[in-house]
């Protein structure tokens, strides 16, 4: 193949108290064309959000899946024309980072003959990409689950009613460093039980498009309390939003991006 395209989705993970298991992909999308040169060059161009972010374009994570693949096959495409069209913002908990390397390995598998199947793809990246969750849901869409056991990535695609979403994308400096250190690696019982208690009720609220139903059940104890304090103004933002209508609003992934589930009414507005 001289060609491929690839059109990958954002999405939504840590996903109220499905921490690290669940995720939604969302309607915004990045593009990756990659193509054979007649030379020895690599050209990339970038475009959209974050163009340009990752200096030259050996830095990019796209090219860094491309190399990967290359050297697991042991058979590499020496001239590439690479260009990426990003419309997910980068360090917002969107997974635009995950989606770049899995569209690196998409469009390297395919140029060189499609030696590997789906299940491979979603294995090595979600191996490379160290966010599996991320990976497992802009390569399926829709709603996912997903863990490692036993070092085996396990992962199912569940039905999930449309529903319109509004986002607020504060920008934070050094955010990304601040929140990676705030994590606990212990937890209360009691907030562990809280979360672990809501995430079947989610799953089906999601399911069945039930608004009201996800407001409840929605709130994570485990990590969000210790996210929002490097957000000012979160709790502000989360009144404002339920004054207006959203019904549940949240972080998605690990920020610092917040989303509102909201009436078809007010995202129209």
């Amino acid at each position: 193949m001289y060609k491929v395209k690839i059109t990958l989705p954002a999405t939504l993970t840590n996903l109220g108290p499905g921490l690290n298991s669940l995720g939604l992909a969302v309607g915004l999308y990045t593009s990756i064309e990659i193509s054979k040169r007649n030379d020895e060059s690599l050209v990339v161009e970038t475009s959209g959000e974050g163009a340009g972010s990752y200096g030259t374009g050996l830095r990019h994570p796209v090219v860094l899946a491309l190399m990967r693949i290359f050297q697991k096959q042991e058979h590499a495409i020496l001239g590439m024309n690479v260009k990426i069209n990003n419309h997910i913002p980068l360090e917002s908990g969107l997974g635009a980072e995950a989606a770049f390397w899995v569209a690196g390995v998409i469009g390297a598998n395919n140029l060189l003959g499609a030696g590997y199947n789906r299940e491979t793809i979603l294995e090595i990246a979600a191996e490379i990409s160290h966010a599996p969750d991320q990976t497992i849901t802009t390569i399926l869409g829709g709603l996912t689950a997903s863990v490692i056991h036993s070092d085996q990535l396990i992962h199912r695609s569940l039905p999930v009613t449309g529903l319109n979403l509004i986002m607020v994308l504060p920008e934070i400096e050094n955010y990304a460093a601040e929140v990676s250190r705030v994590k606990p690696e212990r937890v209360p019982w009691t907030d562990a039980v809280h979360n672990l208690s809501r995430i079947p009720l989610l799953v089906e609220a999601l399911r069945t498009g039930d608004l009201a139903l996800i407001a409840q059940v929605i709130e994570d104890r485990l990590y969000l309390p210790y996210l929002k304090t490097h957000i000012a103004g979160y709790d502000h933002v989360v009144e404002m939003a339920r004054r207006s209508g959203a019904q549940a609003v949240t972080l998605t992934g690990d920020g610092p991006a917040i989303i509102a589930f909201a009436p078809s009414c007010l995202s129209q507005h």
